[in-house]
């Protein structure tokens, strides 16, 4: 994994952090179920979604649909399986209204760094990115909703 060299210029580092997520690395990940185990993480080359493989499929996150990023061991997926000595290492995406996360553990610092940096601007730039059509679609499915309510 590359290591983010800070000269003072934070897009050329963001850059460095998302080719390094293009090319991927090997995370723990924590499931609902199950023990943690090792899965072979990488960045989509639109930078639209987070893939993995999970036994020899291929899973993926939306990145538009992550509400935030959370440092550390907070979720109650790793409240499970602790590891407190990691805790500087992990981080969870939350995503479908903050009902599930993907809640991962980098194998040292420089790596949990490249990571938090490229998804934060990643999802940063998503949620600045909120448009009319996105509004919208927000309320036909409110009313939808009410219609299904009514019934």
């Amino acid at each position: 994994m590359a290591d983010l060299v800070n000269y003072g210029n934070p897009e050329r580092d963001i850059e460095q952090a998302l080719i390094a997520l293009k090319k991927g690395t090997q995370l723990i990940k924590y499931s609902r179920k199950g023990k943690p185990k090792f899965r072979a993480f990488r960045l989509s080359s639109d930078e639209t979604s987070l893939i993995w493989l999970s036994h020899g499929q291929e899973k993926n996150l939306i990145l538009s649909s992550v509400l935030r990023i959370i440092p550390g061991q907070r979720t109650a997926v790793f409240r499970r399986y602790l590891r407190p000595e990691k805790d500087y290492l992990s981080f969870s995406l939350l995503y479908n209204n903050g009902e599930r996360s993907l809640d991962l553990i980098c194998k040292d610092n420089v790596e949990a760094e490249v990571w938090l940096a490229g998804l934060k601007a990643l999802i940063g730039k998503n949620h600045n990115r909120r448009t009319r059509s996105n509004i919208s679609d927000m309320v036909s499915y409110i009313k939808m909703v009410v219609l299904l309510v009514q019934l």
